[in-house]
């Protein structure tokens, strides 16, 4: 879901901003500092990014299961009518067959 571009992205930002303060301590204070300051800029926009695919993820699958629910419900409203007019049916088969017209004018 997430792109490649992104998620490396996201590492290398992370271990931008882990590396920042062995660099400051090896001599390096300037270079420390840019480097936790791009770091911490780029993981935030990984981050971002992958608190928006979750959000809609979320949604989008909420969405699948209130139609699924949907269409579970319809389903056995068609399976519930289905059999009470088969209970009919069996009732008063004459009524069924009387339902059936067949044209002899044709023949």
């Amino acid at each position: 879901m997430l792109e490649f571009e992104t998620v490396l992205a996201f590492g290398v930002g992370a271990g931008l901003v882990a590396l920042a303060p062995v660099v400051r301590r090896m001599g390096n204070p300037q270079l420390g500092d840019s480097m936790s300051s791009v770091g911490k800029t780029m993981a935030k926009r990984g981050i971002k990014v992958g608190v928006t695919v979750a959000g809609v993820a979320t949604k989008a699958a909420q969405s699948v299961a209130s139609h699924a629910a949907e269409a579970a419900e319809s389903f056995v409203d068609l399976v519930a009518e289905a059999r009470s007019e088969m209970a009919e049916a069996a009732a008063d088969p004459v009524e069924t067959q009387a339902e059936v017209v067949v044209d002899d004018s044709a023949v």
